[in-house]
């Protein structure tokens, strides 16, 4: 089984095995067509750290037996409501706000959204959710999350 070589913008080498590298569908794209043998593949992850980088390959790593996800197709309309997801406990486990901070989890969204690694992106989404809004106070969230500028005109 072939393996890749993630490199990150503070220029880190991440090796990560082709099964793993699946559950992104950017990387998985990227990879299509080419020589699946070459260990010597290197793949630019553009604004992705190494510590980002690390948490990414060390998700997909533990899904990598999980189906491979397929593009999201949207479509106009009206939708129905998405079903609740379901975090498995290994991901509520890696995801814990006593593991990652708040800039830690804005990299990672960020990162999991540009690489479209869907189940990881849905996760953190969600754990953002119940860890940091979820009954929360507007005045605590806006002190929490810092906005930089108000969104409305006086």
């Amino acid at each position: 089984m072939a393996s890749f070589r993630l490199r990150t913008n503070d220029d880190q080498v991440v090796e990560i095995s082709e099964e793993a590298l699946r559950q992104s569908i950017t990387l998985r794209t990227v990879v299509e067509g080419t020589d699946m043998e070459d260990d010597s593949m290197e793949i630019p992850l553009g604004e992705v750290d190494g510590d980002t980088a690390k948490k990414i390959v060390e998700w997909c790593e533990h899904h990598k037996k999980n189906p491979a996800p397929e593009p999201e197709v949207l479509e106009s309309g009206p939708r129905p409501s998405p079903p609740p997801i379901d975090m498995p406990r290994w991901d509520r486990q890696f995801l814990h706000k006593d593991k990652l901070s708040i800039p830690e989890m804005a990299k990672l969204i960020t990162a999991a959204k540009d690489l479209e690694i869907t189940w990881l992106y849905k996760y953190c989404c969600k754990r953002i959710f119940m860890d940091y809004i979820k009954d929360r106070p507007v005045d605590e969230l806006k002190a929490m999350f810092e906005p930089r500028a108000s969104f409305v005109q006086d």
